[in-house]
């Protein structure tokens, strides 16, 4: 008896002394505190509240230490995807009478995976999600015909707004001035179900000639992934 107990205070005081743990490993100096080599396994865990995982959560880095980190920081850090892009304004966006055409946003404000590309008006996902998708673009003349917005996934429009162009003519003194009645925007606004190469694109249609307003509050589009 007298032999364990000299063992047992050998055995604190040197744990004490060092104030390090290894468990699983022969290293006379442990990485931490507590150093794990293995798999670990807690059978009973306090359950904790929504309010707590607002404070703070645990997360392992790459070499399997443990850390405790604010919640809004991992937020923040989280690897999704976030683009806004417009026209950069320095060239105008015509469309022919009865044609479809890609509109290729060329001035990014922020794309934080890089997944769109300016130059050729294409958002290519890197993983799978749930993305909300909206759009917009302005007429930039008055025209009479249909006129519309559409959001492409890879050749599937999977969103649209068009709708027929309303307008009418008022003579003064034989000068005849058109008038548009129905409003000069289309615009999109859904969520997409995306798996990672899929594409996003938006056209644009109109039955008559017309101009696209480059404006940058009037025509842009973003995209979030939301899950």
């Amino acid at each position: 008896m007298r032999t364990l107990n000299l063992t047992f205070l050998l055995v604190f005081f040197t744990l004490t002394a060092f104030a390090q743990v290894g468990i699983g490993t022969t290293s006379p100096h442990p990485g931490s505190m507590l150093d794990v080599n293995g798999t670990l396994r807690i059978r009973d865990l306090t359950l904790g509240s929504n309010n707590a995982a607002k404070d703070s959560i645990l997360v392992i880095d790459g070499r399997g230490f443990v850390y405790r980190i604010p919640t809004r920081d991992l937020l923040a850090n989280m690897d999704k995807s976030l683009v806004k892009a417009n026209f950069s304004g320095s060239t105008g966006v015509n469309l022919t009478a009865a044609t479809q055409k890609l509109l290729v946003f060329d001035n990014e404000e922020f794309d934080i995976n890089n997944e769109y590309d300016p130059l050729t008006g294409i958002f290519t996902a890197k993983r799978d999600g749930i993305y909300r998708v909206t759009g917009s673009i302005e007429q930039g003349s008055v025209t009479v015909g249909d006129y519309g917005l559409m959001l492409y996934k890879n050749s599937e429009v999977v969103a649209q707004e068009r709708y027929l162009n309303v307008g009418v003519e008022i003579d003064i003194t034989l000068l005849s001035l058109d008038v548009a009645v129905s409003s000069p925007y289309r615009k999109v606004s859904t969520l997409v179900e995306l798996s990672a190469g899929d594409e996003l694109s938006l056209m644009a249609y109109s039955f008559v000639a017309v101009g696209i307003s480059t404006g940058q509050t009037e025509s842009y589009f973003t995209i979030e992934q939301v899950r």
